[in-house]
């Protein structure tokens, strides 16, 4: 079922958010792997709409994973996966409590774990039937630790993220999430849009205006 809801609670009404991705997939293995190992084969690349630091409705505006960031992992036993955060994905960078910011901020050389973290943590809506499950949620904070070990977080900063999250991210791991997603080609993006890097998938918007025209 296409489910689409236009958020007009806050500040952002222009925003069509989506419950699920374009292709949905299921990111999970059987069981929690030990001895994971993750590699990075895409850059992660994010956008933050024209108006949305006006139109925030929290301490900072969204951002949007604008084109598909992936992984690949593998374990003891287990042959490498790709791992891949769909386009589209609505995150709000690192989410860290304003106490512990001097230690952890929302942005670093983590970032691109935290990503992977995000979209783990809400992927299970995602797949029909699969429900909220210890296994997946602690396979999410694995990758987290992992990615950060490839990213070449310090040990210690390492250890005290992947803490954090064992303790404190169970709630919101099981809280389901509605608006996970926005439809980059929904004209309402499209307009906010202040600036995307051309590709070959059509229209680009221009900085200048907002206005989407294609590239001569």
């Amino acid at each position: 079922m296409d489910r689409r809801d236009e958020v007009s609670g806050g500040g952002a009404p222009w925003l069509v958010r989506f419950d699920h991705p374009a292709q949905p997939a299921n990111p999970y293995p059987e069981r929690v792997p030990r001895g994971i190992v993750v590699k990075y084969t895409s850059a992660l690349r994010l956008l933050r709409l024209r108006d949305a630091p006006k139109m925030r409705d929290g301490e900072d505006a969204d951002y949007i994973v604008s084109a598909p960031f992936t992984v690949v992992w593998q374990a003891d036993g287990i042959e490498p996966r790709e791992l891949r955060v769909p386009a589209g994905l609505i995150t709000d960078l690192v989410s860290v409590p304003r106490p512990f910011r001097w230690i952890v901020s929302r942005a670093g050389p983590y970032l691109e774990a935290a990503i992977l973290h995000d979209y783990l943590y809400i992927a299970w809506q995602d797949v029909p039937g699969r429900g909220v499950r210890d296994a997946d949620r602690a396979f999410a904070d694995a990758i987290m630790l992992a990615a950060m070990a490839e990213a070449r977080v310090g040990a210690m900063l390492r250890w005290v993220i992947h803490a954090s999250v064992r303790l404190f991210g169970g709630r919101a791991y099981a809280r389901p999430n509605p608006d996970r997603y926005a439809d980059l080609g929904a004209p309402e993006i499209v307009a906010q849009s202040a600036f995307v890097v051309p590709d070959d998938r059509g229209p680009r918007p221009d900085a200048r205006d907002g206005i989407a025209r294609r590239a001569g």
